[in-house]
């Protein structure tokens, strides 16, 4: 089974596993499969589906313990806990292939205690809870320089977000089928969304063109964001600390982007399926 697959099966898991605690009124458990949940987040959308699969073929197939020595050397107290629960879940579940999937939790739990990256899963958190546009990888002008990065790569993330311009791409990378590609991603429309559940503030600046609205921001960055006027037309202007650099983004646009996506989910809702002739 892929690693992809695995991961999706350990991630209902979780989620089975979630509502459950919260059925029987166990808070405490709650909140430890949510804190397993970001740890599953984080590997995702960091991009390290293989190097996790590779970490999982590197293990000991005759190993006994299910607990790894970085684990015991560098988790903390609420990862101990998570730990703790999911080993009491294992002795007390029966079916095999439920196990299996919590074995992948387990060693979701290892993996990031045996590469260090507590830290890392600590900035992932802060960023994910800030008011922050959703991070990028890197940052291109044209689409054929991200095209270029992208199949130069030795080893792609297996996920991640990169910035063309003012938009936003996912990159989607199978190590089985050797496939790299960039699809255009949507993720502004729902920082929007986000955005307007709070009042818009006022406009920071006007400006006549685009050239002078990047030129005042490169003196006044974004902090994260702001609302920026040109040419009678509002933008959030965004600022990406990571690259010095902004984007900036039509609220028009995005409004209309998104209705029109509304539109064709509900379309496809709608649409009836032909009963079969045969």
């Amino acid at each position: 089974m892929r690693i992809h697959d695995l991961l999706n099966e350990a991630f209902l898991l979780i989620g089975n596993l979630q509502r459950a605690a919260e059925f029987t009124g166990k808070g405490d458990e709650v909140a430890l499969w949510q804190h397993l949940r970001e740890h599953w987040n984080f590997t995702v959308t960091a991009g390290q589906v293989y190097v996790f699969e590779d970490y999982l073929a590197g293990l000991d197939p005759a190993r006994t313990a299910y607990v790894s020595t970085a684990f015991n050397a560098r988790a903390d107290a609420m990862s101990r806990q998570t730990m703790a629960m999911l080993l009491r879940t294992l002795d007390e579940m029966a079916e095999p292939e439920r196990k299996r999937r919590l074995l992948i939790l387990i060693d979701l739990l290892n993996f990031i205690a045996a590469t260090d990256q507590q830290e890392a899963l600590a900035r992932y958190l802060k960023d994910s809870r800030s008011d922050d546009a959703p991070p990028a990888l890197a940052f291109f002008d044209t689409r054929e320089e991200a095209d270029t990065w992208l199949n130069q790569l030795a080893a792609p993330p297996s996920y991640g977000k990169v910035m063309i311009g003012d938009e936003y791409y996912e990159i989607w990378f199978s190590r089985e089928d050797n496939i790299r590609e960039l699809l255009h991603d949507s993720v502004m429309e729902y920082f929007l969304e986000d955005f307007e559940s709070k009042a818009l503030p006022p406009a920071a600046a006007s400006f006549n063109t685009r050239e002078e609205a990047m030129e005042w921001l490169a003196n006044h960055p974004a902090s994260p964001t702001s609302l920026v006027i040109i040419a009678g037309e509002r933008y959030h202007a965004v600022n990406h600390k990571k690259f010095n650099r902004h984007t900036l983004h039509s609220l028009s646009r995005l409004k209309e982007e998104r209705a029109k996506r509304k539109a064709e989910l509900a379309q496809q809702d709608n649409v009836e399926v032909e009963p079969s002739k045969d």
